[in-house]
């Protein structure tokens, strides 16, 4: 059973800055991942796969900003979110008496908006963990 581990920071906390800056980066890469596979769909009718997506970001600022694990967990919600949509309207096209109305494309995040950061173990220094202090890779703050 997988364990997770909260931690909520106020603003005046000092590493608040660095977790906002990390948070804006997922949500910037987020949103280029999102555009890219919108535009395929759009005006190509392609779909985008996960793996394709992932070696086309690689070279993007946001994508290298952070460790590759954090940034494929970024990636994932994006592939989803198209997996569900196509799922959407083959159900619509089924039986369109379920549905209020068509299902719309995913959306993006908002401009000055955050995304979600999922750390998992292979970016946080285990080291540290056995002591009772978090710290994650590519973050420059110390311990929690």
């Amino acid at each position: 059973m997988p364990r997770v581990e909260y931690h909520r920071s106020s603003q005046s906390n000092l590493r608040c800055a660095a977790l906002d800056a990390a948070a804006f980066a997922s949500k910037n890469l987020y949103n280029v991942a999102r555009s890219t596979t919108r535009q395929a769909y759009i005006f190509w009718g392609e779909i985008t796969t996960y793996h394709r997506l992932a070696n086309e970001r690689r070279v993007h600022a946001a994508y290298r900003a952070r460790p590759a694990n954090v940034s494929q967990w970024v990636l994932n919600p994006v592939c989803a979110a198209w997996d569900s949509f196509f799922a959407a309207r083959a159900a619509d096209a089924r039986d369109p008496s379920r549905f209020v109305r068509r299902s719309k494309l995913p959306q993006y995040k908002e401009k000055d908006g955050r995304n979600l950061l999922t750390y998992t173990i292979q970016v946080i220094c285990v080291l540290l963990l056995r002591d009772g202090s978090i710290m994650f890779w590519g973050l420059d703050v110390f311990p929690f």
